[in-house]
């Protein structure tokens, strides 16, 4: 959901995200100064990261990106929808029956199986159409992909199958966000002799890619033809060791209003468990959202929310949808704006910060809040 800050309030929203697509546009342009031979795809799975689709795309396209990379073919109806025209790549092969689908909507299908294969020949040739397919190599990850010792005849059927073109070959790093980690050289060295054995069958590989944003930030060699931008197009650090390689800013930021202040006596404790118990009299503010918004139940007693620029730590057990913050002696009016992801003042909390005190990954931080939290986009300037 889009909404306006009027239209969240006239609505009753209590919790939202805000999206600076100037942020994204900014982030875009910084990547694409690091591959200038390479053109630019803008990963925009999973919600675009969290981030909102199609506003998250076409700022993408704005600021340069020549494609756009999702994993289902949901995904890319919802943006052909939206008036998108530009490339979209499907990462994963869907059920056979979505062949048709593919090809009527222009999108770029990878291809691994000969099962998959064969249902999009013949919905391009019904169509009288021909496919351009991404061939996708293994090469190390042992997700999806063709083996090494099945490349030779994965290409010998598909130069038999009407109305498929191989436009391009493509692999997926395990470990970029090491750098110098011996696992990607090895990926990166089997990448360049299994497409060199493609060239070598006659076929034009026309584009190879295997950076994601990992290595768009730090492997020059792996840059080839398009470099794969997901999470660093939102600003956020693919890991820790790549903290800072790069001029991004974070795009998004996740905010609610105080719906409750009151006093709680001493001794008494707050939330499921009652895990936490006030030592002296305090301020308790109940903050309308929870885990069922995003905001992980395993930040109880963890995460820090910030509000009037100063940070609180969340006190007792995130619910589903309300949480509790005791303030002590500080004064605050229902209301007031919180902020649980992002920067208010000099104090940020950021998404590498919350998915460090739950043992996880920046990534699960935005991609787990649900559509039912509104994102506002704001249009700032990319400076």
């Amino acid at each position: 959901m889009s909404f306006t800050k009027d239209e969240i309030a006239a609505r009753g929203h209590p919790v939202w995200a805000e999206v600076d697509l100037g942020a994204i546009r900014h982030n875009i342009r910084s990547l694409a100064a690091l591959a200038p031979g390479a053109e630019v795809m803008g990963v925009v799975k999973g919600y675009a990261y969290g981030h909102g689709n199609p506003e998250s795309a076409r700022a993408m396209l704005q600021a340069g990106a020549t494609r756009l990379g999702v994993a289902r073919v949901a995904e890319a109806i919802h943006l052909r929808e939206s008036g998108i025209e530009a490339p979209i790549h499907v990462f994963t092969e869907p059920p056979p029956d979505a062949a048709r689908t593919m090809v009527a909507l222009d999108l770029t299908p990878a291809v691994y199986t000969e099962r998959f294969a064969r249902s999009l020949s013949a919905a391009a040739t019904e169509a009288g159409t021909a496919v351009g397919i991404h061939l996708k190599l293994d090469t190390g990850m042992n997700r999806v992909g063709l083996l090494s010792d099945d490349v030779a005849d994965a290409l010998r059927l598909l130069r038999d199958l009407p109305g498929i073109e191989i436009e391009g070959a493509w692999s997926h790093l395990a470990v970029a966000d090491v750098p110098d980690h011996p696992f990607t050289r090895k990926q990166l060295e089997l990448f360049e002799d299994l497409t060199g054995q493609i060239t070598a069958s006659g076929i034009d590989l026309r584009y190879r890619h295997l950076a994601n944003s990992a290595a768009a930030l730090s492997l020059p060699a792996a840059h080839f033809d398009i470099v794969r931008c997901g999470i660093a197009s939102y600003g956020l650090w693919p890991g820790p060791q790549l903290r800072g390689s790069a001029d991004l800013r974070p795009a998004l930021q996740l905010k609610a209003r105080a719906n409750l202040v009151k006093n709680v006596p001493a001794g008494a404790a707050l939330s499921y468990g009652l895990k936490y118990e006030l030592e002296r009299p305090g301020n308790v503010i109940t903050i309308p959202a929870g885990y069922a918004d995003g905001y992980p139940r395993p930040l109880s007693g963890k995460a820090d929310i910030i509000i009037d620029g100063e940070r609180h730590r969340v006190s007792g057990t995130v619910c589903m949808d309300q949480f509790m913050v005791d303030v002590g002696e500080k004064r605050f009016e229902p209301g007031a704006v919180v902020t649980l992801l992002g920067s208010d003042g000099g104090e940020e909390v950021s998404a590498e910060e919350l998915a460090e005190q739950i043992g996880t990954i920046n990534y699960e931080i935005t991609t787990r809040i649900p559509s039912r939290v509104p994102r506002i986009y704001l249009h700032e300037d990319d400076g």
